[in-house]
C-alpha cells in the first residue's frame, strides 16, 4: 500500500465521526467503499482477467486501491463500534458475491477474496489489539453468508470461511495468504494507523490466529460442524505465551477477551489443555510446518 496519507485521513476523519456517536454516517462510508471496490475491481478485471498466474500481485493491487475501506474497518476496530458490525459484514459478503458466476480462471475470481479476507483478518487482529472486545465477540460468533457455485447460501463463522484464507488466487494455500496479510499490516500506511510494527505485528497477528484455533476446537467440543485448517495452526509458542499468562493474570482483560468464548477464566483454562491437543492432532499430523507451536500450558508459577 502507497504511503500518501489517504488511509491515515480517511481513518482519522472515520475515528473522530465514530467519536462523537455517528456510525449511521459511517455506514453510508461503506456505500462509498462498495462504489469504490466495484470501479477498482472492474479495472483490476480488465488488466489481469487472462493472466491467472499474477492473482497475487493483483489482489495486493486491489487491496492498495481501497484505502477508504481499510480505514473504515479500523477505525471501527479502534472505536469498538459494534453498531456498525452488521455493515461491515454485509459488505464483506458483497465482495465474496462478485465473482461467483464469473467465467474464466478460478484464480481471477479468487482475487477479491483476498480483499475480503484481509478485512476480516485486519478487523480481528486490531480488535485484538486496541481490547475492542464487544467487536472482537461478534468477529468470532456471527456466521457470515457465502456461496459456491449455486445459488444455495452457506452460512459459516469467518475463520471457518474458505474463501478468506483459501482464496484460488494464491492456489488455496492459507500460509501464503496469512503471509501476505502479514506484509500489509506492517506496510508504513497501515503502521501510521496503528503503531503496530516490526515483530508485534507478528504477535497481534498469530495470537489472534491461536484465538481463532481455540474456537474451532470449543465448537468442536460443542458438537458444532467446522473445517480444522492446518495452516492456522502456524503460530509460535513463546509468542501466544505471553497472550496466555496474561489472559490468567489479568481479570478485566480475560473478562472482556473471553466474551468470544462465552466462558468465564477458570472454564477457559480447565479446557485449554485439551483444546491444544486437539489442535495438534489435526492441525500438525503429517503437516509439513516446523514452527514451533504449543502442546500445552500450565500457570507460570508452576513451571519447572
Amino acid at each position: 500500500m502507497e504511503s500518501n496519507g489517504t488511509l491515515f485521513r480517511n481513518f482519522s476523519q472515520a475515528s473522530q465521526i465514530l467519536a462523537g456517536g455517528g456510525w449511521k454516517s459511517i455506514s453510508l462510508q461503506f456505500d462509498q467503499s462498495q462504489r469504490e471496490f466495484e470501479t477498482a475491481w472492474d479495472s483490476i478485471y480488465k488488466e489481469f482477467g487472462n493472466k491467472p498466474s499474477e492473482a497475487p500481485i493483483a489482489a495486493r493491487k486491489l487491496i492498495a486501491s481501497q484505502p477508504l475501506a481499510t480505514a473504515l474497518v479500523l477505525a471501527i476496530a479502534r472505536s469498538d463500534s459494534v453498531e456498525l458490525f452488521s455493515r461491515f459484514k454485509r459488505f464483506l459478503e458483497s465482495i465474496l458475491r462478485r465473482t461467483e458466476y464469473l467465467p474464466g480462471y478460478p484464480a481471477v475470481a479468487g482475487i477479491p477474496h483476498i480483499q475480503a479476507g484481509f478485512l476480516y483478518m485486519t478487523t480481528s487482529v486490531m480488535a485484538l489489539h486496541w481490547e475492542a472486545w464487544q467487536l472482537f465477540e461478534k468477529l468470532f460468533t456471527e456466521k457470515f453468508e457465502w456461496y459456491y457455485q449455486s445459488g444455495r447460501a452457506i452460512f459459516s463463522y469467518p475463520f471457518d470461511l474458505p474463501y478468506f484464507f483459501h482464496s484460488e488466487a494464491l492456489g488455496r494455500e492459507a500460509t501464503k495468504i496469512h503471509d501476505l496479510f502479514r506484509k500489509e499490516l506492517a506496510e508504513p500506511d497501515i503502521v501510521a494507523v496503528t503503531g503496530v510494527s516490526g515483530d508485534r505485528v507478528t504477535d497481534a497477528y498469530v495470537q489472534t490466529q491461536m484465538l481463532m484455533c481455540l474456537k474451532v476446537a470449543q465448537l468442536h467440543e460443542n458438537g458444532e460442524s467446522v473445517s480444522v485448517w492446518p495452516d492456522f495452526g502456524r503460530y509460535y509458542g513463546d509468542r501466544v505465551t505471553r497472550l496466555l499468562d496474561r489472559i490468567y493474570e489479568d481479570h478485566d482483560y480475560a473478562l472482556g477477551l473471553l466474551r468470544a468464548f462465552g466462558e468465564d477464566r477458570q472454564t477457559f483454562f480447565v479446557h485449554l489443555n485439551d483444546r491444544l491437543r486437539l489442535i495438534h492432532s489435526v492441525f500438525w499430523k503429517g503437516s509439513p510446518y516446523f514452527y514451533e507451536s504449543l502442546g500445552s500450558w500450565e500457570p507460570r508459577e508452576t513451571h519447572a
